[in-house]
């Protein structure tokens, strides 16, 4: 990106309000949150980290920013994330988006990034010392629900909640943030609900929902149906499909059963039942079976499919799992998410959304360098040149 490109990238973020009193402030909105951003694009955690890193590539930002007076100090950056406005800051998320999608729509990425984006898994995860300030012990930690593109690997969206039960009123509300049509959602126990699966068919998605004790009667009909579908005898019609993986000492098989309900099998479930789920088709069991050093385990789980395809269903849920090692897990141990001790105020969640905007413009330059994310914001810390090479990679 040329320096033309970094002030255009900065534009982004130039319609924030700032919540700082006017005429009091040393230091532009912009350039604060664009120095965060590439400071957690590389090495960096906290604020410290970031006002370091500013302040070793001070006369690189100064060719797109302003910097009148310098590099702030770690309590601006702290102070101005907890006053600023976490709904901006998804607007902003937003529009950053709207940029990368049409570079991956143009095939600027190439690779895995070609294709359309066809499973979106929603997931909660909690920051667990994001109350963590002195004062704080009694309010509980942020917890994000993301919004996770399996084909692409990029975060789509987030809204924040104070606790995963709270992820019902959440969910509803994330949604309406994306463009659903022809995409199948996948969403855990929490997220089973009438109304989710009625907003999801409203905006003429597929579903996956994984189905637990919350629903106690319902999970009871799909566990005797799925063994009915087992037992030869009892010919419920059904669809299997089989996937085997070995590496790293270890071996998981998993099955995939499918029960369309018709005029056979509905009756199994109370035609009400079926009623009251918006486009319920189908049941879906997965039993995934792992062996580790000969030890094996065996994990059962049902699922309510608005598209009894089997294949089609076995790959939904795969992608889902991915979410817990393709973003929880990178945000935790590569980005120092868990750890963080960010609490005042709006600033936990202020910085998670620029970490996950990061993480995006992370994956997709991954594609181009094949190299781990650990190693790539490493060598950004070495050389900021890197930075540059990565990103005209991107766009």
């Amino acid at each position: 990106m040329d320096v033309e490109a970094w002030r255009d990238a900065v534009d982004l973020f130039e319609d924030l309000d700032d919540p700082r009193v006017v005429g009091r402030c040393k230091h532009r909105l912009a350039d604060i949150v664009m120095i965060t951003l590439v400071g957690l694009i590389g090495p960096c955690e906290d604020w410290e980290d970031v006002v370091e890193f500013g302040r070793a590539y001070e006369d690189w930002f100064k060719r797109f920013l302003t910097l009148e007076h310098g590099i702030p100090s770690h309590d601006t950056f702290a102070r101005v994330f907890g006053l600023l406005d976490p709904a901006c800051m998804h607007t902003c998320f937003e529009r950053w988006l709207t940029h990368l999608v049409r570079s991956l729509e143009a095939g600027a990425s190439g690779g895995t990034f070609g294709g359309s984006m066809k499973t979106i898994a929603i997931d909660g995860k909690t920051l667990r010392l994001s109350n963590a300030a002195q004062g704080e012990a009694d309010r509980p930690p942020l917890h994000l629900v993301s919004a996770w593109a399996h084909e692409s690997g990029l975060v789509l969206a987030q809204r924040a909640c104070d606790e995963k039960s709270n992820e019902i009123t959440a969910i509803p509300e994330l949604l309406e943030m994306l463009d659903l049509e022809g995409v199948t959602v996948t969403i855990d126990a929490m997220g089973c609900q009438k109304a989710i699966a009625q907003k999801l068919r409203v905006n003429k998605a597929d579903y996956a929902l994984a189905l637990k004790s919350n629903h106690a009667r319902l999970h009871t009909q799909a566990v005797l149906l799925m063994s009915e579908a087992d037992d030869l005898e009892a010919s419920i019609q059904h669809a299997t499909h089989r996937t085997d993986e070995r590496g790293h000492g270890r071996e998981e098989t998993r099955v995939y059963t499918t029960v369309t309900l018709n005029d056979r099998t509905t009756h199994r479930v109370g035609d009400a039942t079926r009623e009251a789920w918006p486009g319920l088709e189908a049941i879906g069991r997965v039993v995934s079976t792992r062996t580790i050093k000969d030890k094996t385990t065996t994990q059962t789980r049902y699922y309510l499919l608005s598209d009894p395809d089997v294949k089609h269903f076995a790959k939904s849920v795969r992608g889902h799992w991915g979410i817990e090692n393709q973003l929880h897990w990178v945000l935790d141990v590569t980005m120092g998410e868990d750890g963080n001790r960010t609490s005042k105020d709006h600033g936990p969640e202020n910085l998670a959304i620029l970490r996950r905007l990061a993480l995006n413009l992370l994956r997709m330059a991954r594609e181009h360098t094949k190299k781990s994310m650990k190693k790539m914001r490493n060598r950004i810390g070495f050389g900021i040149d890197y930075l540059e090479e990565l990103l005209n990679a991107v766009f």
